[in-house]
């Protein structure tokens, strides 16, 4: 299996996994990544692998990089397409929907995701963030609540999915009372089950 590119723990790292940040530029050199650079790399292994889910997801965050974001959302979208059952593709793609602040698509994406891998807690706390914004406050809380369940099981600072993406938990196991907290109060202030 291939390895995340350097590119690919860049972007959705930042969002997913924040510790990852410092390990990018440590891969660099502390040297900002050349993005027109890997865009080129990305087309280039496009051209002769035009069915490859890797490369079209790199492809997709290069572009998103440089501020194409109609053909990063056509690439990050064929990508996942193409390894519909690699939860890792649809977590990209919710980093740029979180980008763009689409709150029904981040859940579709999310949704499938977690379809993939019913076990990923940041899954499943990025879920219960996304539906306390749209205001499906109960069904927001019972997402929480499984994040703080399946965070519960995982020693270490990340949870690894069944084709062995990392993601970074400690966002989770940090956030996650205070986030049952306020919903809880939020619920039981509104008198309402949602």
């Amino acid at each position: 299996m291939r390895r995340l590119s350097i590119a690919l723990l860049s972007i959705v790292g930042v969002l997913l996994c924040p510790g990852y940040s410092s390990w990018v530029s440590a891969q660099h050199g502390n040297k900002p990544v050349d993005w027109k650079k890997e865009l080129q790399k990305a087309q280039d292994h496009i051209e002769r692998n035009p069915k490859s889910s890797f490369w079209h997801n790199q492809a997709g965050i290069a572009y998103d990089a440089l501020g194409d974001a109609q053909n990063a959302e056509r690439e990050l979208t064929l990508a996942a397409k193409l390894d519909s059952t690699n939860p890792i593709g649809y977590y990209a793609l919710y980093a740029f929907y979180q980008r763009k602040g689409t709150l029904t698509q981040q859940r579709q994406v999310l949704l499938t995701a977690l379809d993939n891998d019913s076990l990923n807690p940041l899954g499943h706390f990025e879920l219960g963030g996304v539906l306390e914004k749209e205001g499906y406050l109960t069904a927001s809380l019972k997402e929480y609540r499984t994040a703080k369940s399946l965070v519960s099981e995982v020693k270490g600072r990340e949870y690894s999915d069944g084709r062995g993406n990392p993601y970074e938990i400690e966002v989770v196991k940090t956030e996650v009372d205070k986030c049952i907290d306020r919903v809880a109060k939020l619920i039981a202030s509104k008198g309402r089950k949602d």
